[in-house]
């Protein structure tokens, strides 16, 4: 139908289905500015997430990038056009490119191969980046494409090395069989760490020579430990290769100094020196150094360095001490097998089995060897089994025994007398491992003992009427110059009788002293003292309530070699003041004092408020025969004497107890 036949009404519908349309696309035009909108900014967001990856993003397409982002541009320092319909094979590293190559045809032929795996590229500068890919197949504008995430792992593969080069460090520290093992093993992890810097030396410092022993070194020139040439001559070869650095004492006030790592030797050698510490005192020196121009140490080698010495020193350490417990060890075992006591371990238990037992213990109880004392059961060598479970109880409540004394039975049944000492050990659950003991054979100690006793009870009995006899015959003696001063009528010889009797009398009081006293050796000094001067008073008939006596002794004992002199010197003071000191009055004060030290000495002190000596007199010329014995007295004891004459008459003397066996 031709447009001019149409009716009126047909054009005028038409007409308005236009209008509607045109409308419909007004209101339509908003949202396919915003839809455009938001592809926009979605292109830009997902732009943003690709060009800012942390990984590296490529297309490839025919072997060749279509698209990189700036990521992996960064990793090999092109910029971004330069890659662009390049060969994604002119970046792959020839050590690897085989390997990709292969992969990526497989890939594309749709075979199975792995998605992920560890590679490398190439940088613009020659690094070679250590890198993994994460490998996608697909279709992009209608044709296969691989789509290719790069990581860059370099410092993981690093942090890796590290980690497994301290591992092994670890590993070596606890499992080499000696320092050699060890060093050799810290060698290879130096040279695979720091391939310019694989020389290492190990000084540690000898303090009886003030000089740095070289118990391992490793040279360019020589694949052998430097044991051999440390025979032929240390400082030639030190001052020859430039190690005479580490000759000097010097490095170690340093590595004291400052405790941390130091740079040393001329610039042309990068040296570095890592200080070896146990306990916080340094041992040695670890050194490593780089020939390599213009190749220095960087803050995490030094770090690496660092651990390493650490290392070093726990293993030196550990080596010696298993050094030290291996010798203490074999001390031990020498001891326990040479000493005449028995040393055992046996279980728990009421009957409880040998674990471990000396020579000694197995000659004791009278069995053949070693292993037939092994199979016995413990209960077995108690006289009463029943001793066995007593012991038991025992240690399982106390966890120890101290010298028990236990009757034991041979393999003959022949009973003997054990003192036995045993701890009881436990694991770190608590739970009971063994009872550790020594056990002593003393039958003949407790029989020589107990004739011991009888012996001893024996002599104090005989000793005791020996100090009774003397002081029979003392007082005898003393009798018969009391008789025979009857017979005197010379006032002056009558005097001298007397006080020969009171001198006497005051020897026999000390055998009087040791007879009634529990203590043989020793005189109660103070009970002596006053019993002497009650003795005098009564001889020259002086009134007790008139001249008073005042003893200050306390916990004085002395034994009768010291006492007997002693007993005379203050026999004779106390009687010349009697005699002298009093005359013409009828109230005075006579003191004595006795006291010790701590370092042995004892001062005797005796004193009187008398009238005093005459002044200017000389004790030690006096024709007194009372004084001339106090001065001879005083001589026999080693001691000194000094008189105070100004108010009353004071004598003191400082003396120690007489040792007539270092004399003799």
């Amino acid at each position: 139908m031709k447009k001019s036949d149409k009716t009126k009404e047909q054009l005028q519908r038409e007409l308005n289905i236009l209008k509607k349309q045109v409308i419909r696309l007004r209101k339509s035009e908003p949202e396919h500015r915003k839809m455009k909108m938001k592809l926009q900014e979605c292109e830009e967001k997902y732009r943003n997430l690709v060009e800012k990856a942390s990984d590296g993003i490529a297309i490839i397409q025919d072997m060749k990038f279509m698209y990189v982002n700036s990521r992996l541009t960064e990793m090999v320092g092109y910029y971004v056009e330069y890659f662009i319909n390049k060969p994604f094979t002119d970046f792959i590293h020839p050590d690897e490119l085989p390997k990709v190559v292969d992969r990526h045809k497989r890939r594309l032929a749709g075979e199975e191969v792995p998605s992920i795996y560890e590679s490398a590229i190439k940088a613009k500068d020659g690094r070679k980046v250590l890198v993994e890919f994460n490998v996608s197949q697909n279709l992009y504008l209608g044709k296969p494409t691989t789509f290719v995430f790069v990581r860059d792992i370099t410092e993981r593969k690093k942090e890796e090395k590290i980690q497994d080069s301290v591992y092994r460090i670890s590993e070596a520290t606890h499992s080499a069989g000696d320092l050699q093992e060890f060093y050799q093993t810290i060698h290879k992890i130096i040279a695979e760490l720091m391939p310019a810097k694989d020389n290492f030396y190990i000084a540690l410092y000898d303090e009886s020579t003030n000089m740095l022993q070289f118990p391992y070194f490793v040279d360019e020139e020589e694949e052998n430990p430097g044991s051999q040439k440390l025979e032929k001559g240390l400082t030639e070869y030190v001052f020859r290769t430039g190690r005479s650095l580490l000759a000097s004492p010097k490095v170690f006030t340093e590595l004291e100094k400052k405790g941390e790592v130091i740079s040393i030797g001329p610039p042309s050698i990068d040296w570095l020196g890592v200080p070896l510490k146990i306990g916080g005192k340094t041992i040695g020196v670890l050194t490593v150094q780089s020939y390599t121009e213009g190749v220095r140490y960087t803050e995490e080698e030094k770090n690496i360095l660092t651990f390493i010495a650490e290392q070093i020193a726990m293993a030196i350490e550990r080596k010696q001490a298993e050094k030290a417990l291996r010798q203490s060890e074999e001390k031990y075992k020498t001891i326990a097998e040479n000493i005449e006591v028995g040393i055992y371990r046996t279980s728990s238990g009421a009957d409880g089995r040998f674990i471990e037992a000396n020579p000694a213990i197995v000659s004791m109880f009278g069995y053949k060897d070693k292993q037939e004392f092994l199979r016995v059961d413990v209960s077995n060598l108690y006289h009463d089994p029943k001793g066995r479970i007593s012991f038991q109880k025992k240690m399982l409540h106390e966890g120890f025994v101290r010298n028990e004394e236990v009757l034991l039975k041979k393999k003959d049944g022949t009973p003997f007398l054990g003192s036995v000492c045993a701890v009881l050990v436990r694991d770190e659950r608590g739970k009971i491992r063994y009872f550790d003991g020594i056990v002593e054979d003393i039958t003949e100690r407790k029989e020589a003992e107990e004739m011991l006793k009888t012996s001893l009870v024996e002599k104090e009995i005989l000793l005791r009427e020996i100090h009774h006899r003397v002081k029979n015959n003392l007082q005898i003696i003393s009798s018969l110059l009391n008789l025979q001063s009857r017979h005197i009528k010379d006032e002056p010889a009558l005097d001298m009788f007397h006080e020969s009797r009171n001198r006497v009398r005051s020897m026999a009081l000390v055998h009087e002293k040791l007879y009634r006293s529990d203590d043989l050796a020793n005189v109660d000094f103070c009970e002596y003292i006053r019993s002497l001067g009650r003795h005098l008073f009564m001889s020259y008939g002086i009134n007790s309530t008139a001249i008073d006596l005042d003893v200050s002794v306390r916990d004085v004992f002395l034994d009768i070699n010291t006492s007997i002199p002693c007993g005379l010197i203050i026999n004779e003071l106390i009687s010349n003041s009697l005699k002298h000191a009093f005359s013409g009055r009828e109230q005075g004060k006579i003191r004595v004092v006795l006291q010790s030290d701590r370092n042995g000495k004892f001062k005797l002190v005796v004193s009187d408020d008398g009238v005093g000596l005459p002044k200017g007199l000389d004790v030690t010329q006096t024709e007194s025969l009372g004084l001339q014995l106090v001065t001879m007295l005083v001589e026999q004891l080693q001691g000194t004497l000094n008189l105070d004459n100004n108010e009353g008459t004071s004598f003191e003397i400082v003396f120690e107890k007489l040792d007539y066996r270092a004399s003799h």
